[in-house]
Formats: structure tokens, sequence, C-alpha cells
């Protein structure tokens, strides 16, 4: 176990938050790190190669390794790279929401993108993918989501695995949707990212 893993744990253990570190297969993590080129003294390389995943109050989702439960960092960027070119996927969120580091596609270079599921546009966090994951673990994440939960969400997230998300209808970026009251479906979390992709793409958003 190296340092940058140890102080993730620790960083972990102290959050408040409900977090489930997902620990993988160490050389499964490395083979795929090095297939895409990932670092080996970076925050994201140990959180590839020490795990499946890690999950923030059953919300976001740190990709890890791929495993016979989850699809992981290597999928993600293998699937969608159409709609992504430019960027490297790391997380998700359990309402369709993508987390990725800016490579070439923005001038902020090696900045966090979150494709946002209530604008269909690539916001830029200001953000390192460091200070991503100890904001997750510390920071107010619940005023970054304030308009995408409802009152019942924890209950309702609370079964819901790494390859799934909460589809929600009328759409979060549709001027009908009232959160507490629109449809909530349980669906593949490739499903609700491609629809989101697919409405991007048409109203010229991406």
């Amino acid at each position: 176990m190296n340092s940058i893993w140890q102080e993730i744990i620790k960083l972990a253990d102290k959050s408040e938050r409900n977090i489930k570190v997902i620990i993988g297969n160490t050389e499964v993590g490395q083979e795929e790190c090095e297939k895409l080129g990932i670092s080996s003294d970076s925050v994201l390389y140990s959180v590839v190669s020490n795990s499946n995943g890690i999950v923030v109050d059953n919300w976001i989702r740190f990709f890890g390794q791929t495993s016979s439960v989850n699809n992981g960092v290597y999928y993600y960027n293998d699937n969608f790279q159409k709609n992504t070119s430019g960027l490297f996927l790391v997380a998700s969120d359990v309402v369709g929401g993508l987390f990725a580091i800016n490579i070439s596609r923005f001038n902020n270079e090696n900045h966090i993108w979150y494709f946002a599921p209530d604008t269909l546009e690539w916001e830029c966090l200001n953000m390192s993918y460091d200070q991503l994951l100890a904001w997750s673990f510390q920071g107010d994440i619940d005023a970054f989501y304030s308009a995408m939960r409802w009152q019942n969400w924890i209950e309702d997230v609370k079964d819901i695995n790494m390859n799934q998300a909460i589809l929600i209808y009328p759409f979060l970026w549709a001027k009908e949707c009232d959160i507490e009251t629109a449809s909530k479906k349980i669906v593949p979390v490739d499903e609700l990212i491609n629809i989101n992709f697919d409405y991007s793409s048409k109203f010229g958003l991406s």
C-alpha cells in the first residue's frame, strides 16, 4: 500500500460522509493504469490501482479498475470517446453527471470539468482530481447538488450500484421538471449518459 493510498484511506475515515472504498486487485489496476498512461505518482493511479471505485454518499462514484461487479475507468473512457474527446472521465454521479479531467478540449489544463445533467453542458470546477476527491469527502457537495436532490434521495439511492443511475423525468434540464414530483427510475448508468449526450448534441450544446 503506497503512501498516497494510505492518505486517501485516512481522509475517507475522517470524513463525516458515507464513503465506501471498494478494494480491488492491485495487479489488475496497475495494468489498466499502464494501458491508460496514468502516472504512477498520481492520486488517480492510487485510486485505480487499489480499488474498484470509491462511492460517496451513494451519490458520487469515483471510477477505479474494472471488476466483475462494476465498470471501471478504462471502460468509461473506451465507451464514451465520441462525446468526451479531449477529456478523461474519472467519476459519475447517480443522476447522470460526469466528472472529467481536461486534457485538450478546453483551455483550463488538467482542471476537472463536470457534465451537468440539468444543463447538458460541461462546466469547469476549477479544481484538480486530487481536490475533487478531497472536496467530495469534506466539501459542501449538498450545496452543489441542491437543485438535483429531492426530499427522500438518501433512501432512494441507498441500494443503487455503480453501474446504475436514476433517470428523472421530466428530465433535469426540462423547464417542467419539479424535482420532488418528477418520476424516478433506476436504469443502467450507460443508458442515462447516452440519453444526456444525445440531447446535448441535438440542442447543439456539446
